[in-house]
């Protein structure tokens, strides 16, 4: 079984790096070390795909990316995504997005791109192929219910990791969900579910895509998330997850903080200079309509005076009035690294963000020098996982 799923591990990769190319399912069998038939019938078995619909599915996912990053020409586009005409890209296009090519690229023209928008299906098919009892779920409908039925709880997975990301689910006949990512190699399942027994089961049914190993079943107040790499469980943790529901903190500071833009490249590139580096600052105010580079990523500046002495890092995510701000950290010049100047720079950032519509949120494990109960932050959820 895992010497099978590394030969379609294999076959997709090979698509992947090959879509370009005038690529049909013979040669994408004979590059696995099968026959084309039978290779058809293992690839939809493992992947909910045929062979072709999956090289489709990737070449106009590439397609997707290009019409809302660039302006360039529709028929350039096409024939980088391995189409011969026009004709033949638009009709493919029309068929998967609903739209046509120029039709699709005027009504994202000024939504920015994000994971969601190319997230790669395979193992939530997969899934549904192998549990028939289970049914598909839009993703949109799932993220309003649990934005609906406790947005304090559910709102930072529901708009961070399932609406960004584009999380495929699948329910069962009572309304639990299971959620599936792909990133890499990696396989990300989130069991969403107030039923502790439930979720103990559908522990044990997602041990199907991976080795068997013991998991600790959390409790009712917690979502369960496995990372399956290459299909397989290792060590577990908890991660706990902190909302900020205050106002704004009182403070007298002699700095000052503020968003940055495109204008503030050289500040930046001179912090990096003495720091070190600039925490991929430049990256995110020059190419904010690059594909997982989006305007999402809202990195703030610290200044004395006019010197910029300090980089936050945050990331704004929202869908409909529900607004949360990942609080990521603080990184300060070495004359500025202390606990007193540690904690004025999260006042500053935390009050910025509170001042424009955003509850900030911090995990508790990724987090140095920052202590959230102090900052009138409460602990809202606990993520068990797997990884």
């Amino acid at each position: 079984m895992m010497e099978t799923q590394e030969l379609i591990r294999k076959a997709i990769g090979y698509i992947k790096s090959n879509y370009t190319e005038n690529l049909t399912i013979t040669n994408i069998a004979n590059h696995a070390g099968f026959g084309t038939d039978y290779f058809n019938r293992l690839f939809r078995a493992h992947t909910g795909f045929t062979v072709m619909e999956y090289v489709r599915f990737t070449r106009l996912s590439r397609a997707a990316v290009l019409l809302r990053s660039t302006s360039r020409d529709i028929t350039d586009i096409a024939l980088e995504c391995g189409y011969e005409t026009h004709e033949s890209f638009t009709r493919a296009f029309g068929s998967m997005y609903g739209r046509s090519p120029s039709e699709y690229r005027a009504y994202y023209e000024k939504l920015p791109i994000t994971y969601a928008d190319v997230a790669d299906k395979t193992n939530a098919v997969r899934f549904l192929h192998d549990h028939p009892t289970f049914r598909p779920v839009d993703n949109a409908a799932v993220v309003e219910e649990l934005l609906h039925t406790d947005a304090i709880r559910h709102g930072i997975c529901a708009v961070v990791m399932y609406e960004y990301n584009g999380t495929q689910f699948v329910s069962d006949a009572d309304g639990s969900y299971i959620g599936f990512d792909t990133f890499g190699n990696s396989v990300y399942a989130y069991i969403v579910s107030d039923d502790s027994a439930k979720t103990a089961e559908y522990v044990n049914l997602l041990r199907g895509f991976s080795e068997s190993t013991s998991f600790s079943l959390p409790g009712e107040e917690a979502d369960v998330l496995l990372t399956m790499r290459e299909y397989g469980i290792s060590a577990q943790a908890s991660v706990h997850e902190w909302l900020y529901r205050g106002d704004v903190i009182l403070c007298s500071s002699k700095y000052t903080v503020r968003r940055l833009t495109a204008d503030d490249i050289l500040a930046v590139k001179t912090f990096a200079a003495e720091y070190g580096h600039d925490w991929k600052v430049c990256e995110s105010l020059t190419q904010r309509d690059v594909f997982h580079n989006t305007l999402h990523d809202e990195p703030l500046g610290i200044y004395d005076g006019e010197n910029l002495i300090a980089l936050f890092r945050t990331c704004l995510y929202g869908k409909y009035s529900f607004r949360v701000a990942d609080v990521e950290g603080v990184a300060a010049l070495k004359r500025y690294q202390n606990a007193s100047f540690t904690r004025e720079a999260y006042t500053l950032a935390i009050n910025y963000l509170v001042e424009n519509g955003y509850m900030p949120f911090c995990t508790i494990a990724k987090v140095k020098d920052f202590d959230p109960e102090q900052f009138g932050f409460d602990k809202v959820k606990t993520i068990y996982t797997a990884i």
